[in-house]
């Protein structure tokens, strides 16, 4: 008799443990998914001189894809929107082989994210920013 009790017991443990388990993750996933939904705008610039190429991410349909910009004329500017938790906007810029300077800037829905220069013999500067989906949630 008393095996029996403790072995139901341990059942109904594992029964509530499981549902409880199960609630929770649906609770989490979904909780993911309306965060994963945020959309944001997002403004890239370029300032400065002797840039040669700049590289940015897209990510409209939360998808990220790269895409180049030869010889740009400056400043350059790129407004789009992006949504999702995981999404990082970056830009980056290289300078050319006479040098310059110049600098890389990211904008979140209005506000400064992040800002980077680049001096020199093909200089770099990267500015990569975290996405604000997570933020008031």
């Amino acid at each position: 008799m008393r095996r029996t009790t403790k072995a139901v017991s341990i059942t109904v443990a594992a029964g509530l443990a499981a549902t409880w388990l199960t609630g929770c993750a649906g609770d989490v996933k979904s909780e993911f998914e309306k965060l994963d939904a945020k959309e944001f705008k997002v403004v890239y610039e370029v300032t400065g001189s002797g840039v040669q190429t700049v590289t940015y991410e897209e990510g409209a349909k939360g998808e990220l894809s790269s895409k180049d910009v030869e010889a740009p004329k400056l400043p350059w500017k790129k407004e789009l929107t992006m949504k999702g938790i995981a999404t990082s906007p970056n830009v980056s810029l290289m300078l050319g082989e006479k040098g310059g300077q110049a600098d890389c800037v990211i904008y979140i829905n209005g506000k400064e994210a992040k800002r980077a220069t680049a001096k020199g013999e093909f200089g770099t500067a990267s500015c990569t920013a975290v996405s604000p989906a997570g933020k008031d949630a």
